[in-house]
């Protein structure tokens, strides 16, 4: 017996404007210093089986100082454990990323993730199912490359990332047969000194594949003399996102309530994330006020 299935859509973080190194490689150098992020994700609340997931990310660049000339490197770390159900996916993957100055305006970066995944599966069946299926995949782990390219084009007041994740891809057998199939990735974001005291920043998260339906994120945030953003966000078809996000110098703390709009209506979610940097504060351009080249996607 053998069933045919394509993997699920990658995984969804309401802030991703806080996590997009996870979506973009070439986000890595984006941020002026040492930089460490974590998240964790609880989707649908009290649905068992309902996908769990965290992560955590960091990135530095080697060589700042010689950027006006010969451009910068970067480098990160990021790993990330998504739990849906009976399966287990573990991602863990080295970064680097090269930015150089395209005009007196727009940087252009360039950057390649390359790690490891991992799926495994746990209870299936109930450990002494009569399905041969079944009982093939209890237990079964999986481990294949993982590669992950990206391109990032962004000034202090706009950026546009497009990245392809899973670009390894294979045949996976877990009992069942699963396609894993490459993933892609397409944002923006634009920030408006809307007035001395307030910015305000729209974006949108694309993710889609071959086999799936897309997912859109459109997200709009006031944030208010760099210290307080306020955001709402609209996942088509799925959920209504209220954001907010505290920055205290060299800490950011935020959080995201997902209200659903579809069938599992009642079961909300919540996700928290929290960044901790070498540089505290930040501006328009994330801590360098309208100076050039720094990009405003982490703010």
């Amino acid at each position: 017996m053998s069933l045919v299935a394509a993997s699920q859509q990658s995984v969804q973080y309401s802030q991703y404007t806080f996590n997009n190194f996870g979506y973009n490689p070439a986000f890595a150098g984006t941020v002026r210093c040492l930089d460490f992020r974590t998240g964790y994700r609880a989707q649908w609340v009290g649905v068992e089986g309902a996908p769990r997931t965290a992560y955590a990310s960091l990135q530095a660049t080697i060589n700042r100082k010689k950027f006006n000339t010969k451009g910068k490197h970067s480098v990160g770390f990021y790993i990330e454990q998504d739990n849906v159900h009976l399966t287990r996916r573990t991602a863990i993957k080295g970064a680097y990323s090269y930015h150089k100055r395209l005009s007196l305006k727009y940087t252009l970066g360039m950057g390649v993730f390359a790690g490891v995944q991992q799926y495994s599966t746990k209870g299936v069946g109930g450990g002494n199912s009569l399905d041969p299926v079944l009982a093939a995949a209890e237990g079964s782990v999986l481990r294949y490359p993982d590669i992950m390219p990206g391109v990032l084009l962004y000034s202090n007041r706009v950026y546009w990332s497009f990245s392809i994740n899973q670009l390894y891809f294979k045949n996976i057998n877990l009992g069942i047969e699963q396609k894993q199939v490459s993933q892609y990735y397409f944002g923006a974001g634009h920030k408006t000194l809307f007035s001395s005291k307030w910015t305000f920043f729209p974006s949108f998260l694309l993710k889609f594949n071959v086999m799936g339906p897309p997912a859109l994120d459109l997200n709009v945030a006031w944030v208010y003399q760099q210290k307080a953003t306020f955001g709402v966000g609209y996942r088509v078809g799925e959920s209504a996102v209220a954001q907010i996000k505290f920055n205290l110098g060299p800490i950011k703390i935020g959080y995201a309530f997902d209200y659903p709009l579809n069938n599992i209506m009642g079961n909300y979610g919540h996700e928290i994330m929290v960044s901790i940097s070498q540089c505290g504060g930040s501006d328009v351009g994330n801590g360098g006020g309208m100076r050039p080249h720094v990009c405003p996607a982490y703010n």
